[in-house]
């Protein structure tokens, strides 16, 4: 069968298609709904194109640099942090003979 007769045999018997009565109704539903994202289909696409974008190089660069700095910044001020502490500790354990570790002895 060529497409000439295809075509001329389905114009002869054209198909009867009986909707339900409520079908546009409940196509517009859906479509209002799916309009209506949730937040974690919104989450959800913010995760897949934050790593889609990713896969380029000088996004990737720019995010491990990023991360890179903000975890020495932290680590530095930690530092600064335990150091204080530490100094503190120090100073009070000179004047304080109740605070002196349980090692030592007087005399």
């Amino acid at each position: 069968m060529n497409d000439e007769e295809l075509h001329r045999l389905l114009r002869q018997h054209p198909a009867k298609l009986s909707l339900p009565t409520a079908f546009e109704r409940e196509v517009w539903s859906r479509i209002e709904a799916d309009d209506q994202r949730s937040m974690a289909s919104l989450l959800a696409e913010l995760v897949r194109r934050m790593l889609t974008s990713l896969g380029r190089p000088a996004v990737a660069f720019a995010t491990i640099a990023l991360f890179a700095a903000a975890g020495a910044g932290t680590g530095v001020v930690m530092l600064k942090k335990a150091e204080s502490e530490r100094g503190e500790l120090a100073y009070l354990e000179t004047v304080n003979p109740l605070v002196r570790p349980h090692s030592e002895v007087e005399p």
